[in-house]
């Protein structure tokens, strides 16, 4: 069954004949800077009823740590970060609040802009992950320091985190 994975098809058709004896051939990777949306297979057949099958096997979405309330009944912050298999400034928002885990509770959640589900995500921050929110609302983008971070998270348990401006939405400035 022939597969298209990361922009390239790998043929593994040895027995069957396309119409008109056409040789399969390789396409070559081309640099792309959006991220990979999900990978294709298609069927070796040439019947025309058949439609790709698209999965994504390496998404990232799911908890990365969960917390639950502490002894003072105090419910730590949920915080999302939008990100992407591979994503390196991701990895180090990532590290920064693990770090902070400790001392400043909170959840941390991946929400993966490439899964399938994911299309809303995926149109508004393509080209700004890391996205953060904090309690399903916008927080920041790009970077993130240690102080950013224990003030948001001070904010959010004391009750008063506002979301902050400048969400970005790449879809409505393509199409806008």
């Amino acid at each position: 069954m022939p597969t298209v994975t990361n922009a390239f098809f790998i043929s593994t058709n040895h027995h069957h004949h396309h119409r008109n004896n056409q040789l399969t051939t390789s396409i070559s990777h081309r640099n792309v800077h959006l991220p990979k949306r999900n990978s294709i297979q298609l069927s070796s057949t040439t019947s025309d009823e058949e439609q790709p099958t698209t999965t994504n096997n390496n998404s990232v979405t799911g908890p990365i740590y969960e917390m639950t309330n502490d002894d003072n009944n105090n419910n730590p912050p949920n915080i999302k970060l939008f990100t992407k298999e591979g994503c390196t400034l991701c990895d180090k928002v990532k590290d920064i609040l693990l770090e902070l885990k400790p001392s400043h509770p909170h959840s941390l959640y991946a929400v993966d802009i490439t899964d399938e589900d994911k299309q809303v995500w995926f149109d508004k921050y393509k080209y700004d992950i890391p996205v953060l929110h904090m309690n399903e609302v916008y927080w920041t983008k790009h970077r993130l320091t240690r102080e950013e971070a224990i003030e948001a998270i001070e904010e959010a348990v004391g009750g008063v985190f506002v979301g902050r401006g400048g969400e970005p939405d790449a879809g409505r400035l393509e199409h806008g």
